[in-house]
């Protein structure tokens, strides 16, 4: 059977009580929903929802989109770099060796959600709350859809209204080989260590 998006979307909404809330509360709980599931290597919608149950910045965001252009909301995508090193993550040995050997711009990406008076916010919720004790900027569990959040310190540079695919397939591009080498394993480690994290028994 092929994987059918706004079926998917619909009953992931409907089975979280969204299609009975209005105005504000609904963006709320739709943005926390999808914060909460699991970051991981997830990329697509079929991915995050069904199949791995996962999702990367990218993963996780096109569920957002999904599940905004299904309740009516006006957003825009985001594009933008960040440095590892500059995040507050408190990051394994393994991983602190790795980054201290050079660094790079990695993409990241998130949205902007029009509020009721027509300005948009910067929303981020890439990173599940399991991950707050280790340092992440994990969605706020008190949002009230009013307020703008990313999930990432010192964003280097940013572009709005971007095209997802096409600017991190650039970024990545212009790496020098040993900086793209360092950068896939970093991303293999630190994927299996948050994996740990999201699987692991302890109470957060």
């Amino acid at each position: 059977m092929s994987f059918d998006s706004k079926k998917e979307i619909v009953k992931f909404l409907g089975e979280n009580g969204v299609f009975n809330l209005q105005g504000r509360e609904k963006i709320i709980r739709t943005c926390r929903l999808v914060s909460c599931i699991p970051w991981g290597e997830g990329r697509t919608l079929e991915e995050v929802l069904v199949t791995k149950k996962v999702g990367t910045c990218t993963g996780k965001h096109l569920v957002l989109q999904a599940c905004l252009d299904e309740i009516g909301i006006r957003y825009r995508p985001v594009v933008c770099t960040f440095r590892w090193g500059d995040q507050c993550i408190k990051y394994t040995p393994s991983l602190r060796a790795i980054l201290k050997k050079g660094e790079w711009e990695h993409g990241h990406n998130f949205v902007q959600i029009e509020r009721e008076d027509g300005i948009y916010l910067d929303v981020d919720i890439t990173w599940n709350p399991k991950l707050k004790p280790y340092g992440f900027r994990t969605f706020p569990e008190d949002w009230n859809g009013k307020t703008p959040f990313v999930g990432v310190e010192k964003i280097v540079r940013r572009w709005d209204c971007a095209d997802i695919a096409s600017m991190k397939k650039e970024l990545t591009e212009y790496l020098p080989p040993d900086v793209r080498e360092r950068r896939e394993h970093f991303l293999r480690e630190f994927i299996s260590w948050v994996d740990s994290i999201n699987k692991s028994r302890k109470i957060t």
